[in-house]
């Protein structure tokens, strides 16, 4: 960039552009690590145009989705698995529709191709 002559800043924390630390402090409060790689991830769920998939298997992640989006998010309809009966008939048109926070735990090898139009937006 410099041989190019566009400006930059040789300092620049891409963390700290994209959030502030009052936001990290809150995603922490919410149960989210500390560590830069939590926040990153925060950063991609929050900032992402697009449904994140969260491989988490200490289930950090997923207990901060349900505490950031708590209002949003009803834990006797909201969380299922693809296996569930009532999934493609019930719950996720019941999220759709209502605008809930929707947690598909336990996705094996892959994704039901019922979500392919809504992953895709």
């Amino acid at each position: 960039m410099k041989t190019r002559g566009i400006p930059l800043t040789n300092s620049l924390n891409v963390t700290n552009f994209l959030v502030t630390e009052t936001i990290i402090g809150e995603w922490n409060l919410q149960g989210l690590p500390k560590d830069d790689l939590s926040v990153q991830n925060g950063i991609m769920v929050t900032r992402s145009n697009r449904y994140p998939l969260l491989i988490d298997p200490q289930e950090q992640g997923m207990e901060w989705i349900k505490n950031k989006y708590a209002e949003s998010f009803d834990p006797k309809l909201c969380q299922s698995t693809l296996k569930n009966k009532r999934f493609k008939d019930f719950i996720l048109r019941y999220c759709l529709e209502e605008g809930k926070t929707l947690l598909i735990v336990g996705i094996e090898n892959e994704v039901d191709q019922i979500l392919d139009p809504i992953l895709e937006k």
